[in-house]
């Protein structure tokens, strides 16, 4: 059982976490192969667990604050992509959920879980899939097909996603960029958004302050970002 602080810090409403008795031969990622990046969000991520997971350096596309500047835009989804969520709208504590998106454009896809207070986590891919396995991370999207969370290689390795309190509404948000990133800056307190139009419109802002670094130059770009979400409760 994963300790709590990394219920809190992964997800608050849909956990992430190795599935009982699941084990297999170790074949954790070589951070060098990863393009480096300033400001990681799981920069100061520990753990005490029996194999500690690899702390993640500096070394992972990140989604970078580039600005505080508040900018308004309308709610796009220009690659028309589409997250399906099973079981979907009311679902109880302890429930095990997997998630189907499609999209009419290429991109790299980030799923963010917004619990009934409000908090953001984002949930695929996770620090531990990162780390443990580049198949199970692996968050590219290619027009027409469907992409399977989790895939076959996270079930292979233990991972699943299983409801946990806080209960209430909740929702989970598939935000696909065009340039190749794998974790998003989140804020760190976001208000709670009471209706699905505000919390687009959030993550939206939010979003268009984001830099992704160029895999060329390193320099940071901005990114097209398409949206789709899903509400559900939890009772």
């Amino acid at each position: 059982m994963l300790p709590s602080r990394l219920i809190v810090r992964w997800c608050l409403s849909v956990l992430m976490a190795p599935i009982a008795g699941a084990a297999g031969p170790s074949s954790a990622m070589d951070p060098a192969r990863l393009v480096r990046a300033e400001l990681p969000s799981f920069e100061s991520f520990s753990a005490s667990t029996p194999s500690p997971i690899p702390l993640i350096s500096r070394t992972i596309r990140v989604a970078q604050n580039a600005s505080d500047r508040n900018i308004v835009m309308a709610v796009p989804n220009t690659a028309n992509v589409s997250l399906q969520m099973s079981p979907d709208q009311s679902v109880s504590v302890g429930t095990k959920i997997s998630f189907r998106v499609t999209t009419k454009k290429p991109g790299y896809l980030v799923l963010v879980d917004i619990d009934a207070s409000g908090k953001m986590s984002q949930i695929f891919p996770s620090p531990e899939m990162i780390v443990q396995s580049e198949e199970a991370a692996k968050n590219f999207i290619k027009p027409g097909a469907e992409l399977l969370i989790p895939n076959s290689e996270a079930k292979k390795r233990g991972f699943e996603y299983v409801i946990t309190p806080p209960l209430g509404e909740a929702a989970v948000v598939a935000i696909l960029s065009d340039r190749r990133v794998q974790i998003i800056d989140l804020p760190d307190n976001t208000p709670k958004q009471p209706t699905e139009a505000e919390t687009i419109s959030y993550l939206t802002e939010w979003t268009s302050k984001l830099r992704v670094p160029d895999p060329g130059t390193g320099k940071l770009q901005p990114s097209n970002w398409s949206f789709d979400i899903k509400k559900y409760s939890i009772k």
